[in-house]
């Protein structure tokens, strides 16, 4: 009896021991070495997770790390890095050891080991870049990662809700003045027309980098910013995702090919909101809300580790609508828009693009890439109200053939080049609306003695080639970098080409923190809208590119590995910008209206309708202070981005000021409006001064995120309302007097152009995500709520055409950001929808 409880003791005492230090007796130490080959470098201050016990480890300046496993096996190493996570299985003995581990295949012979991936270094100047896991849940977004451009430094967002929010300001450029990037691949817009959803699937984008000054060469056709999305470049298991809102419906599914030689990556967006908010009785009578869907199809196969092709296909459709009923009598507690009675409008646009892409590279050195694009552009409208008489569809597509390269000349110098050759095919045609003068601030769409809208038939269809090339020159010497490079661009149906200079500047000081880099950069970009402006029968067959002159200077300060300041100043200088001239005209010119070709085919001093006289500038600076997550931790951050800056523009066009009683016939206008331009200098319209941005997300746990963003404005300028027109004009249909409004025509009056600020913008969203975890994936539940503390912020001044002129009328414009419910109660706007990831 006492043997056996002798025993029992025995073992009662060797489980405690088991028990309470975890099997220390099988623990296996491993003094790791990681290294890259590729670069040749030892992975220095990197941090590793051993995924099966969750423990982190760091490695010193030498790469070097000791890493604790409970018992031999098989693990899996995370190494975190700022561009993601990547992946090493390792095989754990019994005895402690010191190894090296490689972080990437190690190449035994010049031709093994290259794959087709990684990134390029990129030029630090005037580019913000940000990643995937820090933007899809970033509150105000409505969880598209590409609402997050709105808070990056040298930005102004397009506030409101619908088509005219689909913009972004950079840097006091026109917001249609930006280009859009997949993969380097053109879209045609980045946003439906709900103004809140992207044209792009979340689980496609990898990052986000915004070039808003001199940007590379590679890059064109923005006088604004480049907006370069980049979407995976690897899909190492089957997945997918399908999420549901109280809008839209989207799906998401990707897969390795061919025995993991490549993989597809399919998504697609479906909205309802004319069925969800449109459905609730909120809305006036009359509006159908916009309905859009989206596709993307992305296909890439690597033959070999130097040859490796790739296949796009982007889809995007929109379309809105109007038809507001006649009512009798204006009650706007019955119809917000009686007096608008009997209108009727509609709009679409959609755009393809298909991509077939070959990359070749046939050593470390070199690189060459040849892809043939097939953009297909479309926008429409219909439009009846009052005198505004119009339908129209335009076409712009082309097809084309780029080459891009990369060469490592020497030590010293790396080497960009590519060219591209497109061929246009434009088709126009309907009845274009247009102001019969461009330099009327209040155009009367019931003035029908006098119509200031006129309606211009067109009919047009034609082909033109476009060439351009660029290169751009890397030197590097230790810690100084420069890179000078041009553009050439030339489009043969104008007959004029834009060739754009840049060049940019730097110097790391890796001594102080984890590196100071003082920079500069300055240069010439340009940008050609193609659409028929351009036409010899409607239009100025002379227009030239549109072209802005960037200058900035900046210190990007990195304190740790997460934490980074960045301070930039700029300056940039519109010219030959694209505006409605209605002095522009030609001697003798074909007649516009092809329906007189018969009878009257030559016309004299034929209306150009366009040209380039328009100019701007704008200069400020930025301030950027961030900290970033760390990939695959529960680690929190964001970042406080603030903007000062001043935008104006001038038309350069002749106008007649109030007290101007010179008898000038219209040839002599002309001839004087051609040489003596006396428009002023204005602010921008969309032009705010402070632009304030506070992020923060957090992880909290494995089932539970949240996150916040405060978001400042300056009002934007407006010009101040003096009168009204005394209500000579009405609605034809119903009667209803329609007082248009007056502005002062006196360049020397306080009151004259955009000098009226209104109440300044500011606004609180929050958003909570809880996460199920199931070994199939997981489910992510997410509630969004917009203006928390419910502030009625406004957006510029709104006349009511139904009332004359007074002390309330104008009143600043309620903007995006509340709910009425039936009974009166305001309550924020608000999301709440569904993602499941497998």
């Amino acid at each position: 009896m006492k043997s056996a409880k002798l025993k029992l003791n025995k073992r009662l005492l060797i489980g405690i021991f088991l028990f309470c230090f975890g099997s220390p007796l099988f623990a296996v130490s491993i003094r790791a070495k990681l290294i890259n080959p590729k670069k040749e470098v030892a992975e220095k201050n990197l941090s590793v997770l051993i995924f099966e016990t969750k423990k982190f480890s760091q490695t010193d300046a030498e790469g070097n790390v000791t890493l604790d496993f409970p018992s031999p096996g098989e693990y899996t190493l995370r190494l975190l890095r700022d561009t993601g996570i990547q992946e090493i299985k390792i095989s754990v003995g019994s005895e402690d050891e010191s190894r090296t581990i490689y972080t990437e295949k190690k190449a035994s012979a010049p031709k093994t080991g290259i794959v087709v991936e990684g990134e390029r270094e990129k030029t630090v100047a005037s580019r913000t870049k940000v990643r995937y896991e820090e933007i899809k849940r970033m509150p105000g977004t409505f969880g598209e990662a590409l609402r997050a451009l709105e808070t990056l430094p040298g930005v102004i967002p397009n506030i409101g809700f619908g088509g005219g929010a689909n913009g972004i300001i950079v840097r006091g450029a026109n917001p249609n003045a930006n280009t859009y990037l997949y993969d380097d691949l053109p879209i045609l817009y980045p946003f439906h027309l709900d103004g809140l959803t992207s044209v792009i699937h979340n689980d496609l984008i990898k990052s986000i980098d915004l070039y808003s000054g001199a940007y590379p060469a590679n890059f064109n056709n923005a006088t604004g910013g480049i907006i370069e999305i980049e979407t995976v470049d690897s899909v190492q298991k089957t997945r997918g995702a399908f999420q549901v809102s109280l809008w839209n419906t989207t799906a998401y599914a990707a897969t390795p090919t061919s025995g993991g030689k490549g993989y597809l990556a399919i998504a697609g967006k479906l909205g309802y909101l004319d069925k969800s908010l449109g459905a609730t009785g909120l809305l006036p009578e009359g509006i159908r809300l916009p309905r859009y869907n989206d596709s993307q199809i992305k296909y890439v196969h690597n033959f070999t580790p130097e040859h490796q092709i790739a296949f796009y296909n982007l889809t995007a459709q929109d379309n809105f609508a109007i038809n507001v009923p006649n009512k009798p009598a204006n009650d706007p507690t019955s119809s917000a828009f009686a007096l608008l009675s009997g209108a009727k409008a509609s709009f679409g646009q959609s755009f393809r693009t298909t991509a077939l892409r070959y990359t070749w590279i046939p050593g470390d050195k070199f690189q060459n890439r040849i892809t043939l694009i097939n953009f297909d552009p479309i926008g429409e409208y219909n439009v009846g109200f009052g005198t505004i008489q119009g339908k129209q569809y335009q076409r712009g597509s082309y097809v084309g053939v780029r080459q891009d390269a990369y060469w490592t000349a020497t030590k010293f110098l790396k080497v960009d080049f590519g060219t591209e050759v497109r061929k246009f095919s434009f088709r126009d045609y309907g009845t274009e609306v247009a102001l019969r003068d461009p330099t009327n601030p209040s155009p009367n769409p019931y003035n029908s003695s006098n119509p200031d809208f006129v309606g211009r038939p067109i009919s047009i269809r034609g082909v033109s080639p476009y060439y351009n090339a660029y290169t751009t020159l890397h030197f590097k010497f230790g810690n100084f970098l420069f890179e000078p490079g041009a553009r050439y661009d030339y489009i043969q149906v104008t007959g004029n080409g834009a060739l754009t200079p840049r060049a940019t500047a730097s110097y790391t000081f890796p001594e102080i923190g984890k590196g100071m880099t003082v920079y500069g950069s300055g240069g010439d970009v340009s940008r050609f809208p193609l659409t028929t402006n351009f036409n010899s029968e409607t239009g100025n067959p002379d227009l030239r590119f549109e072209r802005a002159r960037k200058v900035s200077a900046g210190i990007d300060q990195k304190i740790d590995q997460v934490w980074q300041i960045k301070v930039e100043m700029f300056k940039n200088q519109f010219t030959d910008t694209i505006i409605d001239d209605p002095y522009a005209s030609t001697p003798v010119g074909l007649n516009p209206d092809k329906g007189q070709w018969l009878t009257q085919p030559i016309v004299a001093n034929r209306p150009l309708n366009y040209s380039n006289r328009a100019t701007g500038w704008s200069h400020g600076y930025e301030l950027l202070i961030r900290k970033n997550a760390r990939p695959g931790t529960r680690d929190w951050f964001g970042w406080i981005s603030y903007t000062w800056s001043q935008s104006f523009q001038n038309t350069n066009l002749y106008q007649i000021y109030d007290g101007d009683n010179s008898q000038i016939g219209g040839i002599e206008r002309q001839i004087l409006a051609a040489y003596f331009p006396n428009s002023k200098e204005q602010l921008a319209p969309w032009d705010r001064t402070h632009v304030a941005n506070f992020i923060y997300g957090w992880r909290m746990n494995e089932g539970f995120q949240i996150g916040g963003r405060w978001s400042y404005l300056t009002s934007i300028p407006s010009r101040p309302v003096v009168g009204d027109d005394g209500g000579k004009f009405s609605n034809p249909l119903n009667g209803l007097t329609y007082w248009n409004p007056q502005y002062s025509n006196n360049p020397y009056t306080s009151e004259y152009g955009n000098v009226k600020r209104g109440t300044d913008f500011h606004r609180l969203d929050i958003r909570f995500d809880i996460f199920e975890n199931y070994s199939w994936g997981y489910l992510n539940w997410y509630l969004e709520i917009v203006n928390v503390y419910m502030r009625k912020n406004k957006n510029g001044f709104d006349f009511d055409n139904s009332r004359p002129f007074s002390a309330t009328n104008p009143k600043e414009n309620d903007t995006f950001g509340t709910l009425q419910l039936p009974g009166g109660t305001v309550i924020p706007f608000f999301n709440v929808g569904m993602e499941v990831h497998f």
